[in-house]
């Protein structure tokens, strides 16, 4: 795993919270919660009910007044038989998590390079028509593109990290090795990442967006020319 994640003590007391909630709900069916952002959670159980989904929605509007969303809840049978559908998604989760809570199901999971490149290809241009259409919707609201660019910094990481996954790269050191590989601008890359965790810093990178656009471009121009 490439590191773990790090939390500010309000949230990490958020998703204790919301931890507590679910072992109530499911009982010895609860396996685990993992904190897989700054606000995003994956919760395991055994199995889930329609009883349990109603218990649980009583419980939300509490969790978002604490930051925190709605976990991604599944079964661990449900998260191995999947990896070939969301392998982006759960390799970002595999290699850069805390837990909250319980034993995840996470021994012996690995996601196959031939998944993971295929879906690296749809995440880069997805990025990509991401912010040109977050662009277009922010109608020059110089809050909304700060917004645009602090939510962007955490699919970028992830994607950086699975290109250098793909090039025999894992480690902290992950995300800048992919911008390496990819001959992208490293500084900007790395400004971006950093909103992850310092998203009050976005309005500063407002006037580099057009920047960021074109290294987008770049990254997905790149993706879309691998061969394994």
């Amino acid at each position: 795993m490439s590191g773990q994640l790090t939390l500010p003590v309000h949230t990490r007391r958020a998703f204790d919270r919301v931890a507590a909630d679910l072992q109530r709900v499911f009982g010895d069916r609860f396996v685990a919660l993992v904190a897989s952002g700054r606000r995003a959670s994956v919760a395991f159980a055994a199995t889930v009910t329609s009883g349990d989904l109603r218990a649980i929605s009583a419980l939300t509007d509490l969790w978002h007044r604490d930051d925190v969303e709605t976990p991604l809840l599944i079964t661990p049978d449900e998260f191995r038989r999947s990896l070939d559908i969301f392998p982006v998604e759960y390799q970002a989760v595999l290699d850069r998590h805390l837990v909250i809570a319980g034993d995840p199901p996470f021994a012996g999971v690995a996601v196959d390079p031939i998944h993971l490149r295929r879906a690296c290809e749809v995440q880069a241009k997805s990025h990509l028509i991401h912010l040109r259409q977050g662009w277009m919707t922010a109608g020059g609201h110089d809050d909304q593109l700060a917004d645009l660019l602090a939510e962007s910094a955490e699919p970028l990481r992830a994607l950086l990290a699975d290109v250098a996954r793909l090039h025999g790269i894992t480690g902290a050191d992950a995300p800048a090795a992919g911008a390496r590989a990819a001959a992208l601008d490293t500084a900007l890359v790395q400004e971006v990442i950093a909103l992850g965790t310092h998203p009050e810093r976005a309005s500063h990178l407002v006037a580099r967006l057009p920047d960021y656009l074109a290294t987008s471009e770049r990254l997905w121009a790149f993706v879309d020319s691998w061969t394994l």
